[in-house]
């Protein structure tokens, strides 16, 4: 799957990377798998990296999918911090992630940022010494 997830510090840390190419249907896969793992307990710090041109694919409509599937599922929404890092120049990707942003921001109980560096994501999510276990 080009986006790969692993769930760290006792299931509060999800680590997510995206790498070229990303269909429409893989990033509603992935955000229904993170939001059904029962691995994943609040609270809960998200960090998804995009790398550049991964989500040329993904569309907007694409993003009001992930909702209403979001909708079918059982397990309500566990109240999380997503922050997004989007690479440097990576307009479309840029554009997808603040139109996710602000989606989100009306719907879920998440609090949602769009960052241009990793560093600076973590340390907004609290997670700057929390290393992955391996390289995705």
């Amino acid at each position: 799957m080009p986006i790969q997830y692993e769930v760290r510090n006792n299931g509060h840390f999800i680590h997510a990377v995206a790498s070229p190419a990303v269909t429409g249907d893989e990033f509603v896969e992935y955000e229904i798998a993170h939001a059904i793992d029962p691995k994943i307990k609040p609270p809960v710090y998200e960090l998804l990296e995009i790398q550049r041109g991964a989500c040329r694919l993904v569309t907007s409509h694409d993003m009001e999918r992930v909702l209403a599937r979001r909708k079918e599922v059982s397990r309500p929404p566990t109240p999380h911090r997503c922050a997004i890092v989007v690479s440097h120049g990576d307009v479309h990707a840029w554009e997808l992630a603040k139109f996710y942003e602000g989606m989100v921001r009306l719907h879920y109980p998440e609090n949602v940022i769009v960052f241009g560096d990793a560093r600076i994501a973590r340390i907004w999510l609290g997670v700057d010494d929390v290393v992955p276990e391996k390289a995705m």
